[in-house]
Order: structure tokens, then sequence, then C-alpha cells
């Protein structure tokens, strides 16, 4: 009886409950399913935070200076390009900023002189400005760059940034310059029509370059392949190669990795003048004079003589950065390029970087909004998702330029893309000129050359070191 009492009172229970739930119900109310009521439920370790607000700029307008750009600095000649600029301009209306560019004209001593001045009266001409590395020195010695290390905004680990720049501008913990991507420098131009008139395969380059055999022993060869006298009258008529000394000395320095003055981790700078990959780099390229396969500047030429002798079709090879391709086609010159061989201090090829240094001014109204330029900046440099791994964002350009697929898809593919970079680090002591290299053209060994300079060299660099760290 007492079993029975009770399971008339569990029925009781039950019927009382169900009919509550009815009472509640509306009758065309769908009944959610256990797994839909799971669903909307977050787990005791899901970690619910309300959605951020886009960042706010405030109307910041954030000018990027230069010494070139103009009118047309924002127009898109492409598909990526417009692609990019679509992303650019969602980016300012969200976070209510506007990025442009600026020729704050002049060149060299002039611009240098002209930011300097504007960056002490705390007027900076823009917010981010654009310095060839070779001009920075000054300003850095006297403070007028902001540190940006710290800056939240930006992950200057992202591969997008030129490692070689950041590493550069790293002194003493602080960064005080940067760069990204990265540009084909330093490379060898060779006209092919010389070489099928001198019956050498005009691909030559280009196969040594794909094998991994384009060194300097390579390429001395085919100079010598290429240094005809034509007429046979005892006069070279064709020489295998030509280029400013400077540039010729200092590709050779750092195609065998190294320079006479270096850069350890600390961002310290160290004379290294006499190190053994230095002498022999200096040496190697001497040869070229001595053997008679370089073409050097005679009485009367005009100092860039070099590239009248390319144009001229005196000269198979010329040693310049690739931006002289513009002026290389108006020649009507059929021409190839490759990268600068590569010396045995390394063994492999490395992409010689000559890159743009950029900085934020160390002024009051900078500092203040610093993570906002660079918030700024750091979009401008982003690539729309949507070419992400598409190579246009970086082939467009250069494909514009050159005539031969080879040197887009090849040669400035892997300076750009894949081999490691190499900055001279020489160019952050104010002083410090490369005038000395055209020693070497005058008939100087390396280590006469480097002799005559390593004192002078060795207090610019306790200089430098004393300054910054």
């Amino acid at each position: 009886m007492k079993n029975a009492k009770k399971l008339i009172l569990v029925l009781a229970v039950a019927v009382f409950a169900l009919a509550c739930a009815a009472c509640g119900k509306k009758e065309n109310d769908p009944t959610p399913t256990p797994t839909q009521a799971a669903t909307s439920t977050p787990t005791p370790t899901q970690d619910v935070k309300p959605t951020e607000p886009p960042r706010d700029l405030k109307g910041l307008e954030v000018v990027l200076g230069d010494w070139w750009s103009g009118e047309d600095w924002n127009k898109a000649n492409n598909a990526y390009e417009e692609a990019y600029w679509e992303m650019m301009n969602d980016s300012m209306k969200n976070h209510n900023y506007t990025f442009t560019r600026k020729n704050l004209g002049g060149w060299g001593n002039e611009y240098t002189e002209a930011q300097m001045l504007a960056i002490s009266k705390n007027e900076p001409m823009a917010q981010i400005i654009t310095f060839d590395a070779t001009w920075t020195a000054a300003l850095l010695s006297q403070g007028a760059f902001l540190d940006v290390w710290n800056i939240s905004t930006v992950d200057w680990s992202d591969s997008k940034w030129n490692t070689a720049a950041i590493n550069a501008m790293k002194i003493g913990g602080g960064l005080y310059g940067f760069a990204a991507g990265t540009e084909p420098r330093t490379g060898v131009f060779f006209n092919k029509a010389i070489f099928k008139q001198l019956g050498v395969d005009p691909e030559l380059p280009y196969n040594l370059q794909a094998e991994g055999k384009w060194n300097w022993d390579a390429f001395k060869d085919l100079a010598k392949s290429l240094t005809k006298d034509t007429d046979n009258d005892g006069a070279t008529d064709i020489f295998g190669v030509t280029g400013q000394n400077t540039v010729w000395f200092t590709a050779f320095l750092m195609s065998n990795g190294t320079h006479v003055i270096t850069q350890d981790a600390s961002g310290k700078l160290v004379m290294n003048a006499n190190d053994t990959a230095v002498l022999d780099a200096l040496n190697y390229g001497r040869t070229f004079y001595d053997e008679g396969y370089f073409c050097t500047e005679k009485e009367g030429d005009a100092w860039d003589y070099f590239k009248a002798a390319f144009y001229d079709g005196r000269v198979a090879m010329f040693i310049e950065e690739q931006y002289a391709i513009s002026n290389i086609n108006e020649q009507n010159i059929e021409a190839g390029f490759v990268c600068f061989p590569y010396g045995p201090a390394i063994n492999k090829p490395i992409s010689i970087v000559r890159e743009n240094i950029l900085i934020v001014p160390s002024c009051d109204s900078t500092k203040s909004v610093a993570e906002d330029i660079m918030y700024a900046y750091n979009v401008y440099t982003s690539v729309p998702e949507e070419y992400a791994d598409d190579d246009q964002r970086w082939k467009a350009h250069y494909e514009a330029l050159f005539n031969d697929e080879r040197a887009v898809n090849e040669t400035c593919n892997n300076l750009i893309n894949k081999y490691d970079q190499y900055m001279n680090a020489s160019f952050l002591i104010p002083s410090f000129a490369p005038n000395w290299l055209y020693e070497l053209g005058g008939g100087a060994t390396g280590a006469e050359t480097v002799e005559a300079h390593s004192a002078e060299w060795q207090t610019q660099v306790d200089e430098f070191n004393t300054a910054f760290n």
C-alpha cells in the first residue's frame, strides 16, 4: 500500500510539471533539439570577449615623404593595384585616417639638410621620411630618428620587412629605421647581340645562375671569352665587362659576404679591413683590370664612360643596379640580367641590398601618435588577401620593364624572394665614403688600399660605437 501511494505521488508531480510546461509554451513554438541548446551555451573553457571596435586614428594624416613621388603615385595600373587600393581605401575609411605620399624635393645634402632643419624645429615635413641609406648617418648621430622597436602596431618579425635593413638599423636595443620588401639591386646586364656575334650562348649566364654555378671564376671565364680584337689590329674592340669602380669593387666585397666595416649582432660596428675575405674580394676584382677584360676610363672620357661603352656595343656585360633597365631599353639593346656572381667565402648567391631607409622623425608631433603612424604604414605595406600567394603582387612592375622573361621569373624572383640579403653597414658612419675604391682601379692592391685607410676607419668605428652603444 505504501508503494502504491508513492507511485501515485510521483505520477502526480510529473503530470503537474508537464502541465506547467504546456501553459508556458505557445502552440506553434518549435521545440529546440538538444544539439541546438548545446551550441548556444558556451563551455566553461571558452573565452567569450566583446568585439573590439575598429582602431580609430582620429583623422590622422600620415604623409610618406620622398624625393620622387609624382601626382599619379596612387594610380592603379593593373588588377593587383586596383585590389590593393580598394584595401587601402577601406582601411582609411574604417579607421579614420588618410595616407599620402609627398615629394619633399631636393637630393643628397639638400634633402637631408632640409629634413634636419625641419625636425630640429619640431615641424617635420612628413610623418615617415625616406632616406637613401648613405644619407642616414648624420641625422642618426643627432638623434633625429624615433626608436620604433617597441611599437605595438607592427610585428617586426613579419617576413614583409627587409631583414637586412632592420638588422642594420637596430642599434643598442633600438630600431631607428626600417624598410618593407626588397628591390633587386646590383646585378649583371648583358648584351645578347654581342654574345651571338662572338659565338657565345646568350642564355649561358641564366643557365649558370639556374645551376648554382654562377661564381667569380665562371664570371671571369665568360668575360675572357667576350673580350675580343675583332679587326685584328692588336687593340681590344669589345671588352667583357665594365661598370663604375665603386659599384664594381663593392659588389665583389658584398658577394663574398663581407665589407671593410661590418656589424655584430648588438649593432656595434666592427673594423674588418684586414679580413681574408675582404682582401680576396678586392684583389679578385682587380684581376679583371690586369687581365684586360674590364673596359677602363680613357683620357678625356666622361665620369660615366661605362654607360656609353655598354650602349655603344663596346662592352658585353655591364655591372649596375636593376633600375638601369629603363635607360638600357632606350638604347634598344636586347639585354639580359643576372645576379652578381658569388664569392668563395660564402659559396652561394646573395641579394646585395642597398635599400632606402624609412624613419619616423623624433618630434613631439610624431612621438605622440607613433603607434597610429606605424599602424597606417603597416597597412600600406600589406598585400590584399586574395593576392597573398600570387606572384603578380611583385612581378607586374618588373614585367613592364624587362623584355626578357628570365630576368623577371628567375633573377628578380631570386633577388627579391629567395636569396639571403646582405647590406653594407658602413653607411652608418657619417664620414665614410667609397672614394677609396678608385685607388684599386688606379693600380693599388687590396692590402695597400686598406692599409692606407685602416687607422681612419678604426677611429670612425670607435666614435660610432661610443655614441650609440
